[in-house]
């Protein structure tokens, strides 16, 4: 058996509302909303209590999604977090058009760039944006030949 495709990002966050606007303004839709709780939750992450909520986003024609979760319970977790609700992911990585614009308008969020835009070869100009609760966002442009 092999991998069939890619289905979802999940990416764990405190602040749920910011974490979709940030998300929003780079051009991501919201798909849904919902809450989990109960047994099937607990057996999947070893928890007992657990309460999630979550928001689906994805580009619009695009099957893979980004999941946004904020852990209601567990809420004051130890200093050791178990790793099923600690946050954070070291990067995500999106193809966008007009880069420059883009990264503009995320600093006048506040949200800015950790380096300047760089070319990757002759492909792609990318560039790393601190996104919301330390979460690395890569916005990567595609060169077109000349």
């Amino acid at each position: 058996m092999t991998i069939k495709r890619t289905d979802h990002i999940s990416l764990n966050v405190v602040d749920l509302e910011e974490a979709v606007r940030f998300f929003t303004h780079c051009g991501l839709e919201v798909r849904g909303r919902w809450e989990i709780e109960g047994t099937l939750l607990d057996q999947l992450l070893d928890l007992q209590g657990a309460k999630t909520e979550c928001v689906a986003l994805g580009v619009p024609g695009e099957a893979v999604w980004l999941e946004l979760v904020r852990f209601q319970e567990p809420h004051d977790p130890s200093k050791k977090m178990h790793p099923v609700y600690a946050n954070g992911l070291r990067h995500v990585c999106f193809e966008v058009t007009a880069l420059e614009v883009l990264v503009n308008r995320l600093a006048n969020m506040g949200y800015q760039p950790i380096g300047s835009i760089a070319d990757y070869e002759r492909d792609y100009r990318l560039c790393y944006v601190q996104g919301p609760e330390g979460v690395i966002v890569e916005l990567a442009e595609k060169i077109d030949p000349e």
